[in-house]
């Protein structure tokens, strides 16, 4: 296990160091992608980066259409859903594409990095790597999902009450289960990702020079990007659906 560097780390609420440089890098990325878009606008051939994202917007749009009960809501969720996408793409990838880990040897207490944690982690100190590989980071997201779905139902409190108990009142451990399955799934299929790839890299060399483990490491590299690339989806149109089903206003409608 990696002995990340956290601030405050010997109180109730330790702060991973390298999961909000990472965020903060996913956010770069992603504004620096979407300045890229429309930097030159080309209304009726559009290429490059400004193709991608208004794939992606349509995307989210048509996402956003098949969850949502009507138009009202959609134009609500699209912004953010297709912000999610987008950054949970980048950032799920990141691992993929890239994992940077410092070797070191001397302790700094003020950071968590005690004697004995580098010492489990044999010293390997992660300075790069997805932030969605960090729990507390994909369910703080399904958590942000969960109040916002709520407090877009509480605009009618009568409908909102009616929802926990018809048609069985287990909806109330269902608003429970929801947004821990929703950060679970997204931390669950990255970790295992990054970790597996960790492991392939320790496969020693054959005669001390031949890569072994090379073929095993790129069919898992496509396989991590191909459920890097899923991963984001299933949170975004899952995300869809949970604040969908809180928009009362317009399910009297249909």
């Amino acid at each position: 296990m990696p002995a990340f560097p956290v601030l405050f780390p010997n109180s109730a609420f330790p702060i991973n160091v390298t999961t909000i440089a990472m965020m903060i890098f996913t956010g770069l990325v992603v504004l620096i992608m979407l300045r890229l878009a429309v930097r030159k606008l080309d209304m009726r051939s559009p290429k490059g980066v400004q193709n991608l994202m208004e794939w992606a917007v349509d995307f989210a749009a048509n996402m956003a259409r098949d969850t949502m009960p009507g138009e009202k809501a959609v134009q609500f969720v699209l912004p953010l859903a297709f912000t999610m996408l987008i950054f949970l793409f980048v950032a799920n990838w990141l691992g993929v594409i890239a994992t940077i880990s410092l070797k070191l040897h001397h302790p700094v207490p003020a950071l968590g990095l005690t004697a004995h944690a580098l010492a489990q982690a044999h010293g390997e100190v992660p300075l790069f790597d997805s932030p969605t590989a960090n729990m507390s980071m994909t369910l703080g997201m399904a958590v942000m999902v969960w109040i916002i779905a709520h407090a877009r139902g509480l605009r009618h409190p009568k409908q909102w009450l009616k929802h926990f108990i018809s048609p069985s009142p287990l909806a109330i451990i269902e608003e429970i289960t929801n947004p821990l399955t929703h950060g679970m799934r997204l931390f669950g299929n990255i970790f295992a990702g990054e970790a597996l790839i960790g492991i392939i890299l320790t496969i020693p060399l054959l005669g001390g020079w031949i890569p072994i483990g090379m073929p095993l490491l790129l069919v898992w590299l496509l396989y991590s990007g191909f459920v890097s690339t899923i991963q984001a989806y299933v949170f975004t149109i899952l995300l869809s659906l949970y604040i969908g089903n809180k928009s009362f206003d317009e399910m009297s409608h249909h």
